[in-house]
């Protein structure tokens, strides 16, 4: 698929796609002048507004004060601009979007293929989220997203025997990152659910914001 194809699939700009594929963030191979691009799901999982995200610290205090959390390392100034951001959320026409580019570097985002993903379910180092939690209301069948602290990642996947896959044949999702909440907040569900980059799940992450910013102060 030539980077103006995957651009109409994806509904981004031409630039945006093409910068992709030249930091080398969307697999792509040279066919005479043209990219080509090897996997145009991978374009789904890409923040759909380019822009400065936000520090991992930022990032995590966003989400988990949606949830009225406050962290410790969340100054008042911090306080101030996180709200600001929720404020933003609010009355944006596709806060999706907006979320997806905001917290982009919460953690790293892992794809896999698993010969028996169930089995990650029981898994007590993983953190289920995205489409694995329950409040995302998607019936995720043998698909399987979690959080794993970035320690851990290699272990997991030997005992699971996973292996790297693209976005269009995977199975698992795992995110890394230092910090991994005990429980996911509704914003990271949302945040997971719009990487994936399907009307449905961006649909349903739009839900989740709308929810959890709706009459905030």
């Amino acid at each position: 698929m030539s980077v103006s194809e995957a651009a109409r699939a994806a509904k981004l700009s031409h630039a945006r796609v093409g910068a992709l594929v030249r930091s080398g963030r969307v697999p792509s191979r040279k066919v005479g002048n043209q990219h080509v691009i090897l996997d145009p799901n991978a374009l789904l999982a890409m923040p759909r507004r380019a822009g400065r995200p936000m520090a991992p610290r930022m990032a995590w205090g966003l989400l988990l004060l949606a949830d009225d959390q406050r962290p410790e390392w969340v100054s008042p100034g911090d306080l101030y601009r996180l709200k600001k951001h929720l404020a933003r959320l609010a009355s944006d026409p596709e806060p999706e979007s907006l979320l997806q580019a905001l917290v982009r570097n919460r953690a790293a985002r892992h794809s896999y293929r698993a010969p028996q993903p169930d089995a990650l379910l029981r898994d007590d180092e993983l953190v289920l989220s995205g489409v694995s939690d329950a409040r995302a209301g998607m019936s995720a069948g043998s698909d399987v997203e979690a959080y794993v602290h970035e320690d851990d990642v290699r272990k997991v996947v030997r005992r699971h025997l996973l292996v790297e896959a693209s976005d269009a044949h995977a199975n698992v999702w795992l995110h890394s990152s230092p910090l991994v909440p005990a429980s996911p907040s509704r914003l990271q569900v949302a945040a997971d659910l719009a990487e994936h980059g399907g009307p449905r799940e961006r649909t349903r992450a739009r839900d989740l914001i709308r929810t959890v910013v709706r009459g905030r102060p």
